[in-house]
């Protein structure tokens, strides 16, 4: 990043804004708001930048647990321009069933993998290796 870049950048927002969004893109980005999903995650637009960088994401959670599937698959053809139009906010979940396309059945969720919330199966075969149990002696 150029430093005349940086500037701007610094120069555009409140410094606390500015914190926020450098620590959660490792970039500096400035542009207009056009959104905000049910999960909290804030959509931006800058027409200035570079073609591929002109729309974002500031997503809601920490660093440290960031991640792509917590972006809603509407926001995320937004986001790499399948589609011009910006979707629309739903105030409730009954809104939202009538706004999803027809191939999600269900609504969006993040990726639980790793948490206690993982989806757990339950196996029915047999295993093919038994475990090994030593056997001991007691010595005389």
């Amino acid at each position: 990043m150029s430093l005349v870049r940086f500037l701007k950048f610094s120069l555009r927002q409140s410094p606390l804004k500015n914190f926020e969004i450098y620590r959660k893109l490792d970039d500096a980005k400035w542009g207009r708001l056009v959104g905000v999903d049910e999960l909290g995650n804030r959509y931006y637009e800058n027409p200035e930048e570079r073609y591929g960088r002109e729309r974002w994401c500031l997503p809601a959670a920490r660093p440290s647990k960031m991640d792509a599937s917590q972006i809603p698959p509407r926001w995320h053809s937004w986001l790499h321009k399948t589609t011009d139009e910006v979707p629309k906010p739903t105030p409730a979940e009954d809104a939202a069933a009538l706004h999803r396309p027809k191939w999600m059945a269900f609504p969006h969720y993040e990726n639980f993998t790793g948490t206690k919330k993982a989806n757990v199966t339950f196996n029915t075969v047999r295993p093919k290796v038994e475990p090994w149990a030593p056997n001991t002696v007691t010595r005389d």
